[in-house]
């Protein structure tokens, strides 16, 4: 219950009680305890949201999912089926074909000339299988040349996923690198608010001037701005990392790898006989060479004969759908063979001679050649009567085709050519790549080594400058500069320390393998 007293100024005031006063505590206790049981819950749903990425995993989906290398990768399946397809090539060509068709009674005609009436409906069908072998220099030469583009189909892919390890390789680095830039001025707006109140503490004791602590002040509000612009740099060369990954992650990103500096102990001929031997770009330039030469192997065989062998099946089968048509089909022939019998034997007699008379008692009855013709016209569809076989056999020689066959042996010639150019120029160039890179990476040990030392130095400094400031035998302007070297150094160290990861990939680009202590070696 509240109690109401006079303020100093008349106005009546609520009194607390001690009961109103407990109330109150535990109230502020239970809110106290909502508010961190909130925090802690917040803060594991923030840690299960956070979703680990290793660099292993990031190249591995970056295989999967990167639209670039997916397009090169997809040439492999059309490749494999052009070696099938040269081999094929080989091989005789087969067609099969078949027919079924139905006719009307009636009267046909073709244009305007009347065929006559037709006395019955016809079922017709028929089949045709045929084989045709052919051979000549390019397909003979087609093989190898196909089996060349295979390999440099192959030896390309392997390149492109080479270059995209290293390009995500070095994208990790960049995200990792702008992660601890944040740490490091996160450090720096640490140390800028505990600089400024040191300042306020000494201005408030009137031992310093007021602008001190507005220049501590000026100071915290540059290293906050920092620190924005470095999240923003983070944030940033995380959506990089998922361009490369070639997928969009909506969880937060752990990145989980971490780096050691190392002092690098090859040698410049070691690292050269490595990429000279078995670096993917020099594979591929040289898959790609073998492939030129194949091709102009073909196009030479362009002068070769050519040999081609035929043969054709075929097959045909009719049937009349009206048996009436059949039956007096059959009876007329009969009556009129019948007849002509009768008549030659009659000429016979006549004429008199040696000539005996025929036996014309077969066509005095047709039931049998009904029954017969019957049964033979229920053809349809498959009661196929065979042609005669056919087979043909060919032998051409080109002798003059208007010179197109030395305009592509002269085209396959140069681009064999420029194929042996590009691989020159490959080799001159990991030449060049590997002796810099070994030499930037060395370079870069030496400047981690360094900046180390200035970063230990500085934090030596500025802890001597905070130490003097508090029992007042330094001024604020030498505070802040030691606050700023120290910054000058942290940031100075991280560059150092990323430009050796830098420099190592470089070196592993131009070498053609893994070199980093630890990791795979890469398969051949």
């Amino acid at each position: 219950m509240q109690r109401y007293g006079m303020s100093r100024k008349g106005r009546s005031e609520p009194v607390l009680t001690p009961a109103d006063s407990e109330r109150g505590a535990r109230i502020g206790r239970a809110v106290g305890a909502a508010l961190v049981l909130l925090a802690l819950t917040a803060t594991a749903l923030a840690a299960q949201e956070a979703r680990p990425l290793g660099l292993d995993e990031a190249i591995r989906l970056a295989k999967r999912n990167n639209p670039t290398y997916r397009i090169t990768a997809n040439d492999q399946a059309a490749a494999d089926w052009g070696v099938r397809e040269a081999y094929g090539n080989l091989l005789p060509t087969v067609n099969a074909g078949g027919s079924a068709s139905y006719t009307e009674a009636g009267v046909q005609r073709f244009g305007t000339v009347d065929l006559g009436v037709q006395s019955t409906d016809w079922y017709s069908s028929g089949y045709s299988l045929s084989f045709n072998w052919g051979i000549d220099g390019r397909s003979i030469f087609g093989v190898s040349s196909a089996r060349a583009a295979q390999e440099s189909t192959a030896a390309g892919i392997r390149s492109a996923e080479f270059d995209l390890e290293n390009r995500v390789t070095l994208q990790y680095m960049a995200a990792l690198r702008a992660r601890d830039a944040v740490g490091v001025a996160r450090d720096q707006y640490d140390r800028a608010a505990q600089n400024r109140d040191l300042v306020q503490t000494r201005v408030a004791m009137e031992d310093v001037a007021a602008t001190e602590g507005r220049q501590a002040e000026v100071d915290l509000g540059r290293a906050e701005v920092a620190l924005l612009q470095a999240e923003r740099l983070s944030r940033a060369e995380r959506l990089r990392l998922m361009e490369q990954l070639g997928e969009v992650i909506d969880e937060e990103l752990e990145l989980v790898s971490e780096f050691e500096v190392f002092e690098p102990t090859w040698s410049v001929d070691e690292l050269l006989a490595e990429a000279l031997g078995a670096h993917p770009s020099l594979r591929a330039a040289r898959a790609q060479e073998g492939s030129s030469r194949a091709q102009v192997r073909q196009a030479r065989s362009a002068y070769f004969p050519s040999i081609n062998v035929s043969t054709t099946l075929r097959g045909f089968t009719q049937q009349a759908l009206n048996e009436d048509f059949i039956v007096n089909s059959v009876t007329g022939q009969m009556q009129g063979a019948l007849a002509s019998c009768e008549q030659n034997n009659a000429l016979a007699n006549s004429i008199g001679g040696p000539w005996s008379p025929r036996d014309c008692s077969p066509f005095m009855s047709s039931d049998g050649a009904v029954q017969d013709a019957l049964a033979q016209n229920e053809a349809f569809p498959f009661d196929f009567t065979k042609n005669p076989l056919s087979l043909n056999l060919s032998v051409s020689l080109p002798v003059f085709q208007g010179f197109s066959r030395q305009r592509q042996v002269e085209e396959a010639e140069a681009a064999a050519d420029d194929a042996s150019h590009l691989r020159r120029q490959e080799e001159l160039r990991l030449r060049t790549a590997v002796t810099q890179s070994l030499d930037n990476l060395e370079s870069a040990y030496r400047q981690v080594q360094i900046e180390g030392r200035n970063q230990d130095l500085a934090t030596q400094r500025l802890t001597e400058a905070q130490q003097r400031y508090e029992v007042g035998n330094t001024s604020v302007l030498e505070l802040m500069d030691a606050q700023t070297s120290l910054t000058t150094a942290q940031r100075d160290y991280l560059i150092a320390v990323y430009g050796f990861h830098q420099a190592l990939v470089a070196l592993q680009a131009s070498t053609g393998r893994t070199l980093r202590p630890g990791a795979q070696p890469d398969a051949p």
